[in-house]
């Protein structure tokens, strides 16, 4: 007997949503006959599914005749049950069109009686247990965990690579109010240094701009030298990474890398890792721009005491 099919709306771009929801998706794959707007970038994590997933468009109608034209589409591919994890209203009316009979999504953005299943918006519940939750509303559990391993390959090359440094450093990100500022990146650079570790600066394409300032500093420069899947290879070789709130924060996560996460405006509580050996701290008053080297560098000697153990 044919399985019923599923439909995932996730954010097609963005990898720190990709990774919290690999347990989720890994639930839905062994129950359903799965389908996932996922972006094309960030694919490589479902690789080791038992059960197979299938990709989509990224499902973002920017249009009211993309809308329609979307749900007509949808509709013919006759989907049992919906789970919209992107919190738009737009994606909920998109399954609503689409006459999908389940539709299990977060009663956000005015878009709750859109939804046949629904949870109340909490940023004080973690991801994981969003991720959770949702399956619950269908009779489902996940194992809310994610591991992420890395290929020889990968490994070879970040050990080439990183040229003896252990600690990685990630000053760019999406969102320049999320960022760690400079200063206290180059205290913390200076810092680590004097206390004789080598430091790697890590990022993706796009984040030159802000490893710029810091570039004159003692450390390895691997800004946008790896490929995402690499990357892997880079968090497995390291023994902590120092980050803002971000992709490599939970990828460093889903390695089982040490991550001392710096958070700012977003929840902390729902997108923090609370868990050891990763550590989650909260600038003052949420602002990142008052997270100086004087309140950052007690976490960062904290996090060096647990990696010498």
């Amino acid at each position: 007997m044919a399985q019923s099919r599923a439909l995932v709306i996730t954010h097609p771009a963005r990898l720190g949503d990709s990774i919290l929801s690999i347990p989720l998706h890994r639930a839905l794959a062994a129950n359903f006959e799965l389908h996932t707007n996922l972006g094309e970038s960030y694919r490589f994590l479902f690789n080791g599914f038992e059960n197979p997933v299938n990709f989509m468009p990224p499902l973002a109608p920017k249009s009211i005749g993309d809308l329609m034209r979307e749900a007509k589409e949808l509709r013919s591919q006759n989907f049992a049950a919906a789970f919209i994890l992107r919190p738009s209203f737009r994606s909920a009316l998109l399954c609503k069109l689409a006459k999908i009979p389940q539709r299990i999504g977060e009663a956000t953005e005015g878009r709750g009686w859109l939804l046949t299943h629904k949870l109340p918006y909490s940023p004080d519940l973690p991801e994981y247990d969003r991720m959770d939750a949702l399956a619950n509303l269908v009779g489902l559990n996940t194992d809310k965990t994610t591991t992420l391993t890395a290929t020889p390959e990968s490994l070879d090359k970040a050990l080439e690579k990183l040229n003896g440094a252990t600690i990685g450093l990630v000053p760019g990100g999406t969102w320049p109010e999320k960022l760690i500022p400079t200063e206290t990146l180059r205290s913390t650079i200076h810092h680590l240094v004097a206390l004789g570790h080598k430091v790697a600066i890590l990022g993706g394409p796009g984040d030159e701009v802000y490893a710029n300032s810091l570039l004159k500093e003692d450390a390895v420069n691997l800004v946008a030298q790896f490929k995402l899947p690499e990357m892997a290879g880079v968090l497995h070789s390291l023994k902590l990474l120092i980050t803002p709130d971000g992709g490599l924060s939970h990828y460093s996560v889903a390695c089982g890398t040490p991550a001392l996460i710096a958070f700012g405006p977003t929840p902390a509580k729902r997108w923090g890792h609370f868990n050891a050996p990763h550590k989650t701290i909260v600038a003052p008053d949420c602002k990142m721009e008052r997270l100086t080297f004087a309140e950052f560098q007690p976490h960062v000697d904290e996090m060096l005491s647990r990696i010498k153990n």
